[in-house]
């Protein structure tokens, strides 16, 4: 049972709650913009996934910064840069820790602002890359754009005022069409990028730098906070919100991280994402080298600028598709299913890489196995803990969840630090040898552990009914 409303609020809370009403009001009248609003927030889909997507310009990068002589990739050169380069970044792996703090700031003051920090941050990063003299102001834009990039701030805002039966396909299709986006780095790429001139894969990073500027600058004027948001805020000032699972009311208006922690191992289901996510990430951590693996295997520049054309294409449809699965099998279904996909995507685009297939083929072996990855990691980073916690706690834990990515940068820097031992010729027969086992574990976790939820209320996700 909720406590009863105060008889009596103070002329400041007042104040407060009057102001809160009145945007309460707006922000419903302007959900009648749907169609707006989906719009805009595709648009900061788009720089969001080409920024994640950006660092496949790294090889050329090395090839520049480094000086590698015939911008060979399975030369011993590119091997020793690269592990010089997961060397250096090692200490910037410690802006990890500062992101959940970061997220929980939104359960405070909003979706909105963070929606813009987030997007012009990652313009700032890709710029800082664009420009940069040597590797290590690459490596510092990338830490930047890299903070921003897993915030995923605007799919929160999705989740918030999408239709609860159509959520994960209003998710799916901003997604997909944003994906298709990153077709454009392949394409930017055979416009600017020129082999002769090591110096102009800067140009790929131009267009989307000033997308994200302009865009997350025009946030300001063209959105509006999320009325799940100010309903719950308004809920609080007049003491009318409903109890949360295992939380007192001065447990539930605590927004410290340290409750939101004790919170997250009170429930079972997000003890479960804990658990799934970490041997998630070590499989994610093993992915990352399409591109050398490709050029290693004498993939022409053609063919590479084929490639990366065609595989976002594979992987956008993917994505497009994948929520209406989820809205239609469930989150726990259409999870195993993304799991075995994204298995079957780097078995074959491996061995496929290693016999000689053509840019076609790889490109939809590896885009089948980003879309199902990808998808997993949508479902169990933003949809399901979205859907199994209070509106107040949401962007905390769902922050909070990306310390699960430690495994990751484990991972991440053992794999960088052996490369030059490893070499670009095999580097993607030891993915393919780690990378099995730990997905499949995961898949197996999702099946025994996580618990469904589909077609939750977001105003009631995680309370006393």
């Amino acid at each position: 049972m909720s406590e009863e409303k105060s008889s009596a609020l103070s002329p400041e809370k007042e104040r407060t709650l009057a102001v809160l009403k009145k945007k309460e009001a707006d922000s419903l009248a302007f959900l009648k913009n749907m169609t707006l609003i989906m719009v805009i927030l595709t648009v900061i889909y788009v720089v969001d996934e080409i920024t994640s997507n950006i660092n496949l310009m790294r090889p050329y990068m090395i090839f520049d910064l480094f000086r590698i002589p015939g911008a060979d990739a399975a030369s011993d050169e590119y091997a020793n840069a690269v592990s010089k380069m997961a060397v250096t970044s090692i200490p910037t792996y410690l802006f990890m820790f500062l992101m959940p703090f970061y997220k929980s700031f939104s359960d405070r003051f909003g979706r909105k602002i963070f929606l813009v920090i987030n997007t012009v941050g990652m313009g700032v990063g890709m710029l800082l890359c664009m420009i940069a003299p040597n590797y290590v102001w690459y490596i510092i834009g990338t830490v930047l754009y890299g903070f921003f990039t897993p915030n995923d701030m605007q799919v929160i805002y999705i989740m918030e005022v999408a239709p609860k039966e159509r959520r994960a396909t209003y998710c799916s299709v901003t997604k997909g069409i944003a994906l298709l986006s990153v077709s454009l780095i392949g394409v930017l790429r055979s416009i600017f990028y020129d082999p002769s001139d090591l110096t102009t894969w800067r140009l790929v990073f131009l267009v989307p730098v000033a997308v994200a500027l302009i865009v997350g600058f025009g946030s300001i004027f063209l959105l509006k906070e999320t009325p799940v948001f100010l309903q719950r805020k308004i809920e609080e000032l007049e003491g009318t919100e409903k109890p949360v699972e295992d939380e007192t009311r001065e447990e539930a208006e605590d927004y410290s991280l340290k409750e939101t922690v004790r919170y997250m191992f009170r429930s079972s289901q997000v003890r479960s994402l804990i658990l799934i996510l970490t041997i998630f990430m070590c499989a994610v951590a093993l992915t990352g080298y399409a591109a050398e693996t490709m050029l290693a295997y004498g993939m022409t520049d053609d063919e590479m600028n084929l490639f990366y054309t065609v595989e976002p294409i594979v992987y956008a449809v993917f994505a497009f598709f994948s929520g209406f699965l989820t809205d239609w099998l469930g989150r726990k279904k259409s999870g195993i299913l993304f799991g075995i996909l994204a298995l079957a995507g780097e078995i074959v685009f491996v061995l496929c890489a290693v016999f000689g297939a053509g840019p076609i083929v790889l490109a939809f072996a590896n885009g089948l196995m980003y879309g199902g990855l990808w998808s997993f990691s949508d479902l169990l980073y933003i949809v399901v803990p979205s859907e199994s916690v209070p509106t107040e706690r949401r962007a905390s834990v769902v922050g909070m969840l990306q310390y699960t990515a430690l495994s990751n940068m484990v991972v991440t820097i053992i794999i960088g630090v052996l490369y030059q031992f490893i070499g670009s010729r095999n580097i993607g027969l030891v993915q393919l040898v780690f990378f099995v086992p730990f997905m499949l574990l995961s898949v197996l976790y999702v099946r025994k552990h996580l618990r469904e939820t589909k077609d939750v209320d977001l105003n009631e996700a995680g309370q006393v009914t």
